[in-house]
């Protein structure tokens, strides 16, 4: 019988091992990109996404459990839908499905093409209120670029995040559709162009008065 010299043994122990760990990265590269780890805070925010029923209507079921005291929805002024803006159809929306909660739920205008800029028109929203806490509501396969993005460009806030799940787009098991892969490859190239490229051309927003900016690393 050939003996099997110990450099082949090792080597044939590094590649089965590399091969079980990119098999462990090719299966939970879909749960990667989702965090939920919502937080009771002052505000709600709602930001642009695919399903935003399904996020207004978690909204409303997060301020029910009192995870804010006031809810807002990003909602585009510069797209026409069958002769009015998105903004505006969201706003006739909640005055509908929300009267009893008055002043408790507004649109917050926004005209961006890319997350870091929505964050920017984010935080005009949320400017002049005591909110010094917002629990965001995204897409689920958004929602660790998400989190990163208006954690750093908006540091004088404490930020945290509740995923909204659409097995239509998107699901853990990415690579079992071709909507879910689709949606894998683009949210990964998102995310790794914000890490290696945007995250270093937008700059974090400056405090504003009364509002030092927090420790990054203190998690506050």
């Amino acid at each position: 019988m050939r003996e099997i010299h110990p450099p082949v043994v090792a080597a044939l122990a590094l590649a089965a091992i590399g091969l079980g760990l990119l098999v462990m990265v090719f299966r939970n590269g879909g749960n990667f990109l989702v965090v939920d780890n919502r937080e009771k805070s002052d505000a709600i925010l709602i930001t642009q996404g695919d399903s935003l029923d399904e996020s207004y209507w978690m909204g409303r079921r997060l301020l029910a459990n009192g995870y804010g005291s006031e809810l807002l929805l990003d909602a585009r002024s510069n797209r026409t839908f069958f002769g009015r803006s998105q903004a505006e159809w969201a706003g006739d929306f909640i005055a509908r499905t929300a009267a009893n909660l008055p002043g408790q739920v507004r649109v917050c205008k926004i005209a961006a093409d890319t997350t870091a800029e929505e964050v920017y028109e984010a935080g005009n929203c949320l400017k002049g209120h005591l909110i010094r806490s917002v629990l965001l509501v995204v897409d689920d396969f958004h929602t660790r670029r998400s989190l990163a993005i208006f954690s750093r460009l908006l540091p004088n806030y404490h930020w945290s995040i509740a995923a909204v799940q659409d097995p239509m787009r998107f699901g853990g098991a990415w690579w079992r559709k071709r909507e879910w892969i689709r949606t894998a490859i683009v949210e990964w190239q998102h995310l790794l162009w914000w890490e290696a490229i945007d995250r270093w051309r937008f700059a974090p927003r400056a405090a504003l008065p009364g509002q030092p900016l927090r420790d990054e690393g203190s998690g506050r």
